[in-house]
């Protein structure tokens, strides 16, 4: 985000701090509600993460097969919940923006068709028809449910770590233990296989080092494609150093653009300039805040 627009990043981390607040500036409001924004490909993404998150949580320790059908049914009924309250725009009614979905699609576009909110639970019930024929969707089910070592928690604050000085955030959506103590990570995609960034599978290896105290080499990371039925095994220590060097330059990059880099502030919106690149802007959720309204919004594709 940073290298493509320092200014979405301005936006996303910095001018939207405290905008939850009423009586926070009107740009720090309005920014904080832009980037609640997702798109209806992401919501569908969320939906089966969340949902199967919060069922191997409340998983019994005995093992079981894949509840294909309770799975259908919360993931639906949970998808139609978030599509009518973007539709209704109840963010707006109840004045929450974190808490009720806004869609690009109706805040920026003219909405989602019946066409498109079928197709979106269809995706949503594929997602969930591959995760039951997938031999590590089967297991997360059938192992004892004590080698579930991590599950994608909604709590924040046990997705960090401290690496290097710096405190780490990530969110591996699982991380299983097998017979021979190795941890496996997995990446559940409700998308089309594409090749990954090995540096970002790297940072879930490090914050699993760091976390459970485990060394990298017994560590594996499996993107797991539940729709498309393809599953990509990745040895997360060969992208370490990379992922080691993109944080450092990430990090001396914005520090020279703060005003105060002890309390982590930017108090000068000019250093995070706009992009130039405004094809960038049609896709983007802070086209409002930046004024780049005038050409049609454009949804982001699945890769972006």
């Amino acid at each position: 985000m940073f290298y493509q627009c320092a200014r979405k990043l301005y936006w996303q981390y910095y001018g939207c701090w405290g905008g939850w607040d009423n009586e926070a500036p009107k740009t720090a409001r309005l920014a904080y509600r832009l980037k609640q924004i997702k798109n209806l490909t992401m919501l569908v993404g969320e939906t089966f993460h969340s949902e199967l998150a919060e069922i191997l949580l409340r998983r019994r320790p005995a093992p079981s097969a894949v509840p294909v059908d309770q799975l259908k049914a919360d993931m639906e009924r949970r998808l139609i919940k978030g599509l009518r309250e973007s539709r209704n725009a109840d963010w707006d009614r109840y004045g929450d923006a974190k808490h009720y979905t806004i869609l690009f699609e109706d805040y920026y576009q003219n909405g989602v068709s019946e066409q498109m909110e079928a197709e979106a639970v269809a995706a949503l019930h594929r997602c969930v028809e591959g995760l039951a024929v997938e031999p590590f969707g089967r297991r997360v089910f059938a192992v004892d449910k004590g080698r579930l070592r991590h599950i994608d928690p909604p709590n924040v604050a046990e997705n960090r770590v401290t690496f290097n000085g710096l405190v780490l955030y990530a969110s591996p959506d699982l991380v299983v233990e097998d017979e021979h103590g190795g941890l496996h990570i997995i990446d559940w995609k409700t998308g089309k296989p594409y090749k990954p960034d090995l540096a970002q599978l790297a940072v879930y290896g490090i914050f699993v080092t760091e976390k459970f105290g485990v060394p990298l080499e017994r560590l594996t990371a499996h993107l797991i494609y539940v729709s498309a039925g393809e599953r990509q095994k990745y040895d997360v220590r060969e992208g370490v150093e990379e992922a080691k060097r993109g944080i450092a330059t990430y990090v001396e990059d914005v520090r020279d653009r703060l005003t105060d880099v002890a309390c982590n502030i930017a108090g000068d919106i000019e250093r995070f300039p706009m992009t130039e690149k405004r094809v960038l802007c049609r896709t983007c959720n802070f086209r409002e805040l930046c004024g780049r309204l005038d050409e049609s919004a454009i949804t982001p594709t699945e890769d972006e």
